[in-house]
């Protein structure tokens, strides 16, 4: 995908032989309509949603409520947050913030991507909600915190799928 990201304009994404999103890299990376082009766009983090009111959706696979700043479709049936948009934070009073617990971690060169879970702390390695991604500089400031910690879901960076 970052071959076609640089070389190609516009894109066309097949599903089992069929089109399911056409535009320009930039809608197809920043607006993927479904959970399946989100993925293939390399966005990790899912949950289904639910529209509450005017606003406001819920993710029940994350257990929480979203404040949302666009238009929010009338058949949408997932939200969902690339990891390098998740942010962690001191201030758990902004809006589509969430306790949170780290469950694990894995290692890149530059990066950590850290294994969340909101609410609660995990029950194992595999019960998390979300992947995060931070710089290397930031997980050494932060790795030793006390929990719980508090990870914000930008309302802009949340993406609402159908």
């Amino acid at each position: 995908m970052e071959e076609a990201y640089r070389v190609c304009p516009n894109l066309l994404v097949l599903e089992h032989g069929r089109a399911v999103q056409y535009g320009s890299k930039y809608e197809i990376f920043e607006h993927p309509t479904t959970v399946s082009v989100a993925q293939i766009t390399g966005c990790k983090n899912f949950s289904s949603a639910m529209l509450l009111r005017s606003g406001e959706v819920e993710a029940p696979d994350w257990g929480c409520n979203l404040q949302i700043m666009e238009g929010i479709p009338h058949n949408i049936s997932h939200v969902g947050i690339r990891a390098h948009h998740i942010s962690l934070t001191k201030d758990p009073n902004q809006v589509n913030t969430f306790p949170c617990w780290l469950v694990r971690t894995s290692e890149t060169p530059h990066r950590m991507t850290l294994f969340l879970k909101l609410h609660s702390a995990a029950n194992n390695p595999q019960d998390y909600h979300l992947q995060a991604e931070v710089f290397k500089e930031k997980w050494a400031t932060m790795k030793d915190q006390p929990f719980p910690w508090y990870l914000r879901l930008d309302p802009l960076g949340l993406i609402l799928m159908e």
